[in-house]
């Protein structure tokens, strides 16, 4: 599951980074630093998955209080990058384009969630694993889309394209892990994490093309650009 996130990461990120370096394309400084601090999260998961499955425990926990910081670090660093968005580009000069900006409310919103979840659970290792898959490949969400091959469109149904994708990535394999491993039984961790899962998605998509949302939308983006 590390291969397949930065296989999903490399897609995304790898032409962009390409062009920045041909200086066909701008990358701001401090997004520099985010791509950096979300490397970081996804190297940190990726070591204590490799310390899990070796069987180095302690080295697994003492790394652990480190690979959690970096999480809370990396929210930190996707909040603040969702917001700098309504600083620094145009905003929607309808209100229907405010429905794009669900997109990042979602993630972050959910993100913590799973990271939480997994650090209550830490003493429980199928659990925690579980849940720390859960939040990584909901940190996935802005590589995917930048993948202009989805049938994506300014519509709720556009959006779906990236949540059905990132679902998925990340359910097929650990279903069939489960089924297989288990002996036909999802582990109770995986069926807790689809019902959260399913249930954010489920409040932002019944909030896409709301005028509650819109209106919501629209005055905390004018309120943030003023007070900026």
């Amino acid at each position: 599951m590390v291969a397949a996130s930065l296989a999903i990461l490399s897609l995304a990120f790898v032409p962009e980074f390409i062009a920045y370096a041909q200086g066909a394309f701008l990358i701001a400084p401090i997004l520099h630093v985010h791509a950096a601090i979300m490397m970081a999260w996804v190297a940190a998961f990726a070591v204590q998955a490799y310390l899990g499955a070796k069987g180095k425990i302690v080295q697994h926990q003492r790394a652990g209080r480190i690979a959690f910081a970096i999480g809370w670090l990396a929210w930190a660093s996707m909040v603040f990058v969702e917001w700098r968005v309504m600083v620094v580009h145009p905003l929607p000069d309808k209100l229907a384009g405010y429905d794009e900006l669900l997109a990042g409310p979602y993630i972050y919103l959910t993100f913590p969630i799973f990271l939480a979840w997994a650090y209550h659970e830490r003493q429980r290792p199928m659990w925690h694993k579980r849940l720390m898959l859960f939040a990584l490949f909901l940190s996935l969400g802005a590589a995917v889309q930048r993948y202009v091959w989805l049938p994506m469109t300014d519509s709720r149904a556009g959006y779906w394209a990236i949540a059905a994708f990132i679902d998925v990535a990340l359910l097929l394999p650990l279903v069939i892990f489960d089924l297989i491993t288990l002996r036909g039984r999802l582990h109770p961790a995986t069926a807790r994490g689809i019902v959260v899962l399913f249930s954010a998605q489920a409040i932002m998509l019944s909030l896409w093309g709301s005028s509650a949302w819109r209106e919501f939308a629209y005055n905390l983006s004018h309120a943030i650009r003023r007070f900026v």
